[in-house]
Parts: structure tokens; sequence; C-alpha cells
């Protein structure tokens, strides 16, 4: 069960927050290490194969038309693009609603309906370079999301062939055969349900006047807003906002609709990370490498292979411990929402966005964290 804070007001001054990140690094990914489409409609088409696009900042359109002049195709299913950081993205408990990371697609929103989404979702893995060498060759582990609850069961292979003219194994068309590909090969990753993720349009399972998102954790689901666009209405609001202010805002992939100040895109927290294997939580400090897999295994006659298409990975801007609404700054407000995730000494820290109160990090919210919080509501 998740448990939330009643309390979540969001304004878009939590866009001033400083960030803490040194200068030299850039909150987007910086290198792509592997680019392994599987077979696809667009994977020999220039526009859509080129893993650099993936690199540094994303292009937004909106909820209604998605730029697609920065995204690369991950094909069919198991197709996956790796990617690195020129820093490690740590799990920090300032961040926004404790999200530390954003993934930018082309998603966007039917008939700008926020409950039906034209959407082609790929699950996220993160490594950790444990060894310091600088290659992605430490333990992979798993963002479940909201929709991969047994990994094990949910693992599948997929078969390929380049001789279009046997049926048994697709593709059909030799134009989908990703560049060096040939003879029989397989692709691999967690399958996302057939009854939920096998179609064009995505709604919302919680039903199409929910409040509360039922799909999360995954790509290529939200829209990524146009470049100062604070409020989700497809207008710029800041001419003079910056990519780094502005696509590290995570919206909240809890809530129906784009959370305003923030640029959209899918955001995660690094602790739902498992290890796919047993189940058990990764208990990550942070990652230097996000895999993004497509897993989703259809075919649609009219409009092609469901295939993620990735713009852009972030790093979140952390904000201010103590500032339980995340609106820039410790008040009234937050002292309430301090008081709701109170726990006491013996307690467990359960309500989602509580860990923003956790000064000290013991996995409780009691009298040693409030005088933390004191300090800061006076130091500001």
């Amino acid at each position: 069960m998740r448990f939330k804070v009643t309390r979540q007001a969001w304004t878009v001054s939590f866009v001033l927050a400083a960030a803490i990140r040194a200068p030299a690094d850039s909150p987007f990914a910086a290198t792509w290490v592997d680019f392994l489409p599987a077979p696809g409609q667009f994977v020999n088409d220039p526009l859509f194969n080129d893993p650099d696009k993936a690199l540094g900042p994303p292009v937004g359109g909106g909820t209604s038309l998605p730029d697609n002049s920065s995204l690369v195709s991950l094909g069919g299913f198991g197709g996956s693009i790796t990617l690195g950081f020129d820093h490690t993205v740590m799990d920090d408990a300032a961040n926004p609603r404790g999200l530390d990371a954003i993934v930018f697609g082309n998603a966007s929103w039917v008939s700008g309906d926020s409950n039906r989404h034209w959407a082609e979702c790929g699950y996220i893995q993160i490594s950790r370079d444990l060894n310091g060498n600088g290659l992605a060759d430490d333990p992979w582990y798993l963002i479940p999301g909201s929709h991969i609850t047994d990994p094990a069961e949910q693992w599948e292979t997929q078969t390929w062939d380049d001789d279009v003219g046997d049926e048994t194994y697709p593709p059909e068309n030799p134009n989908w055969i990703p560049p060096e590909q040939s003879g029989t090969w397989t692709t691999q990753g967690h399958r996302l349900p057939a009854a939920v993720f096998d179609v064009q349009v995505l709604e919302n399972p919680n039903g199409l006047d929910a409040t509360e998102e039922g799909i999360f954790g995954y790509a290529d689901y939200a829209p990524t807003l146009i470049l100062g666009d604070l409020d989700g209405d497809n207008q710029v609001d800041d001419l003079d906002m910056t990519a780094e202010g502005f696509y590290t805002v995570p919206d909240d992939p809890f809530e129906v609709g784009i959370t305003p100040g923030a640029g959209g895109g899918d955001a995660f927290d690094i602790a739902w990370a498992i290890d796919a294997a047993t189940g058990q939580p990764a208990d990550l400090d942070g990652f230097d490498f996000v895999r993004i897999t497509n897993g989703v295994n259809h075919v649609d006659p009219l409009f092609g292979e469901v295939s993620p298409e990735i713009d852009a990975v972030a790093d979140v801007a952390p904000g201010l411990m103590g500032d339980g609404d995340w609106d820039g700054d410790l008040d009234l407000d937050d002292l309430i929402i301090f008081n709701e995730c109170n726990t006491g000494p013996d307690g467990a820290l359960e309500a989602f966005g509580c860990r923003v109160m956790d000064f000290d990090g013991d996995d409780d919210v009691d009298l040693r964290d409030f005088g933390q919080w004191q300090i800061a509501f006076t130091e500001l």
C-alpha cells in the first residue's frame, strides 16, 4: 500500500531552488554505452536511430503535439539503450517527493485527456559503478513501476530472424531489421501486461475520471512540456527558463496531469529499485548508468510496433530538507506536514514524501528531526 502526505501544494517557486551539483556536471545523461534496438519501423531511419539524441536536455513539444526531432527509437520487444552520467545520480531525500531522476520521451495526451495517453512504455534499470572503472559492468537493478509485480514470471524471450520469407519468426519487413543484425537472434526483457500495454492508447487503470495515476515508473508515458510552460497549457510562461532549471523538476508520477512547475517526463525514486532475481530492495545510494528497455511485445497493423522513443534522462535538482510541500521555503505549512509525518523514535517511516523530514536518516521522524527542522527554519 502507498501512503501519501495529504498536503502537497507545489508552486513554481521551486524552480528557483539552487542545485548543489558541481558546475562541471551536466544534469542530463552525457554518454551512451549501448544502443541495441530490436526490429522496428524506425531502426533504419536516421531521424530515430542516433543514440546521441538521447543525450543532453529534452526537446519538449507539450501535452498534445510532441516534438520528434530529438528521439531515439528502441524498436520492438527487448530493444534497449544504456546511458551514463558524468556524475553519480544520488538518492536524495531533499529531492521533491524523494524523486531522483526523470526519463523523457514523446508521449502525449489524447485530445487533451490526461487519463488517456499516446504512449509506448519501456521499463527502467539502474546500475552503480561500484568498481569505479567507468564501465556498466556492475549489477543492474530494476525499477518495477506499477505493473512489474513478478519480475521472474514476466521475463520473456523473443526470437527474430532476418529471413523475412520464413514466417516462423518476425519481422516480415526487411526494413525493420536493425543494422548489423543477421541470421537468428533473440532479445529478452520483462514483459509489461498485455491487457494494459499492448495498445496504442493507454488508459488510466484507475478510470477515466481518476485523479490518481495507475501507471507509473516507466519511460515514455508522460508528455514532455515545452520549455518554460509552467502550468501545462502548452504556452510558454517564462521565456528566460533554462532547460537545466526546468527539466530537472519532477512531475508527481502518482497524480494525473503535470505538476505545476515541472517539465513533464517520467520521474522515479532510486529507492524503488529492486534485485529482479530476489525482489529485495537494492539499497542503492545512487546510480551512474541507466538502461531503458522496451517491455511491450505488440505490433499494431496500422501503427506498427509499440516502441518507446527516448529523448533524455535528467538528474532531479535537489530542494530543501524539511520542505514538505516542495515550494522552496520552510514555513508553517511545512510544520503541519512535519506533524503528519511524525512517527516518534520507535516508528517506521512509511508515508510517501516524509523522507524530507528525516534529517538524521534513521528511518523515523521524531524530536531530533524537529530540532534540525527548527535550525533549518531559522537559517533561511
